[in-house]
């Protein structure tokens, strides 16, 4: 029997582990495919990192091509299933592709912390 190729996961980050942030050695080495757009999210400002929840509006952030094992791994580290939920969406590059990557979606309430409005958690 032939073996299939293994199919490729996609990872949408758009806090932390983006460029800059202080989780990003964590995906540093993973190929990056570019800068993306999440529709459909809203994002907030809890302090030292986002949450996207669903919602009316986009979030920018990156999307790299990772392995089942970084998923495991980064699933531990963004605390699944309590803090986050890794969840499959679409996201859209500039030139109109898209693909379906997981992105780390919040699990708790935003209420009372701050929207970030543009979609774009600064790194600091």
């Amino acid at each position: 029997m032939e073996e299939r190729p293994a199919l490729k996961n996609y990872l949408f980050v758009y806090g932390t582990l983006k460029r800059g942030g202080s989780r990003h050695w964590i995906i540093e080495n993973l190929p990056f495919l570019g800068r993306v757009k999440a529709k459909g999210f809203a994002l907030y400002d809890l302090g030292p990192y986002p949450a996207m929840v669903p919602g009316v509006g986009v979030v920018y952030g990156e999307v790299y091509e990772v392995s089942e094992e970084a998923l495991q791994a980064l699933d531990w580290v963004e605390g699944v299933p309590v803090l986050y939920r890794r969840e499959l969406i679409e996201v859209v590059f500039e030139d109109g592709f898209s693909l379906k990557a997981w992105a780390y979606v919040y699990n708790g309430s935003v209420k009372g912390f701050p929207r970030i409005e543009d979609g774009e958690w600064k790194v600091l």
